[in-house]
């Protein structure tokens, strides 16, 4: 009984979590640049269920081996009368369905597709077997129908976990909030005539210089402070190819390509580049992203072009997040009715039940 309730609470857990992010986009709605976020929620790792002080005969199916189907990269395997361990960062779970990759350093994990379609597996879950996480060499992998994993003609390990014949299943145990993720989409670009206003059409980022080090931003809102430098509207000074931008007073023009001219005469070029590991971005504050600690950014040449005299607005549809608000205020709702049933009948056993 205290296991639904505890279902139930989690689920409440991650409604909340959405509410505030919805929230923090709705408040963001007018701010230049902004990228919207989403929340990845995933089910806490299935347990083995297990019967107690049971003796009688086992209701899981006998073993009938493991079939391995493969779709380009893409893996599938399946199993019946046996689980396959997974390695989660909730802890380890099981399953007889397990859909993976071969990554770079050769770990069978799950994976994801970012906005712009590419596959990723960072943060994801790994295949275990008898000696921990599978782990092969390049892209030669073979299993056969008893769950032997091979590579390069050699055993590797086996993945097939049998259950004990007290087994009847497994259980879940609610949901969890998986990331907070970053829609990297780009917004809607309006027509300021601010010669010091710029939008990136395309994929790509500022780089500004803060008292913490480079950081990145879509936000084109500069100004020009009182030393003359170019700065974001914080006060962050936005960074050229030879560092900081000087310009000083008098009449700036910008081409496509992100030269800075002044009266007609050279200055400097825009720092734009694009991040191809945007995933380990990190929101910090004054519209502005730093790369994930113990992780490099991967810059790369910026193919957009710069749009001199306009503003890129922020990536939030407002009728799409209040309908997302809506319904998780349903959902939170509904696992809060739950939580009172459970209290109610808690209440009713301790004060009625253990009265007789």
């Amino acid at each position: 009984m205290f296991r639904g309730m505890y279902i139930s609470t989690t689920g409440m857990i991650n409604n909340q979590h959405r509410m505030d992010t919805i929230s923090n986009n709705l408040a963001n709605t007018n701010t230049n640049g902004y990228k919207k976020d989403g929340v990845l929620s995933e089910s806490f790792p299935e347990q083995l269920l297990r019967r107690i002080n049971d003796n009688s005969i086992s209701t899981i199916k006998p073993f009938q081996g493991v079939e391995l189907t493969q779709n380009g990269e893409e893996y599938l395997l399946e199993t019946k009368g046996a689980y396959f361990a997974i390695d989660t960062p909730a802890g380890t779970g099981y399953d007889d369905k397990f859909k993976f990759r071969v990554t770079e350093d050769g770990y069978l994990k799950t994976y994801y597709q970012d906005n712009d379609r590419n596959i990723k597996s960072d943060g994801e879950n790994y295949l275990l077997g008898k000696n921990g996480r599978i782990r092969i060499t390049g892209n030669n992998i073979e299993i056969d129908g008893q769950g032997n994993v091979f590579s390069g003609g050699n055993l590797i390990d086996t993945i097939v976990t049998k259950p004990h014949m007290n087994v009847i299943g497994t259980l879940g145990n609610g949901i969890r909030t998986d990331r907070v993720f970053i829609n990297f989409t780009q917004g809607d670009i309006r027509q300021t005539s601010n010669p010091l206003d710029m939008a990136l059409n395309g994929d790509g980022f500022f780089k500004v210089q803060t008292e913490n080090g480079t950081r990145y931003t879509r936000d084109g809102s500069f100004k020009i402070d009182r030393e003359g430098f170019l700065t974001t509207s914080e006060g962050h000074r936005v960074l050229g190819n030879n560092g900081a931008i000087n310009i000083g007073n008098g009449e700036v023009n910008t081409d496509q390509f992100g030269n800075i001219s002044l009266n007609g005469a050279f200055v400097s070029r825009l720092d734009i580049v694009n991040i191809d590991n945007k995933e380990f971005l990190r929101k910090e504050g004054d519209n502005l992203y730093r790369i994930e600690e113990n992780q490099e950014a991967q810059e790369s040449a910026f193919t957009g072009e710069v749009l001199s005299g306009y503003l890129e607005g922020s990536n939030v549809e407002t009728v799409k997040e209040m309908v997302e608000m809506i319904s998780t205020m349903r959902g939170y709702e509904s696992n809060q009715k739950v939580v009172k049933s459970y209290d109610e009948i808690l209440q009713k056993a301790v004060n009625d039940i253990a009265r007789i």
